[in-house]
């Protein structure tokens, strides 16, 4: 595992985040690759 500031702060465990890719993007697969140790990222382009 890589050891950074960021894994120690969010508790990530693998070193992956997701993009946020605007409506292709749903909060499962943000929540997914939470669950899987990595960084789940929303989008916020749907708000508007």
């Amino acid at each position: 595992m890589i050891e950074t500031n960021i894994t120690k702060m969010f508790g990530i465990k693998h070193p992956i985040f997701s993009a946020p890719m605007g409506p292709f993007f749903t909060r499962d697969l943000a929540l997914a690759v939470s669950e899987a140790g990595g960084l789940g990222v929303l989008s916020n382009v749907n708000i508007i």
